[in-house]
């Protein structure tokens, strides 16, 4: 009688696959790249400032 073949216990996501996403080092976006950041930056301080002269001035 012929032994049985062992399956081996695959987890799933550890291979490498066609379509895995290539996770290599970062890019750095540089001076241009944190134009967001800052227009971010300025729109929370405005909207801030007036919610404060609002309330103040009421």
């Amino acid at each position: 009688m012929a032994a049985r073949k062992k399956k081996s216990k695959r987890r799933p996501g550890r291979g490498k696959g066609a379509n895995d996403i290539h996770r290599g080092p970062t890019r750095d976006p540089g001076p241009t790249g944190s134009v967001g950041c800052w227009v971010l930056l300025f729109s929370m301080v405005g909207i801030g400032l007036m919610i404060l002269l609002f309330e103040l001035l009421g």
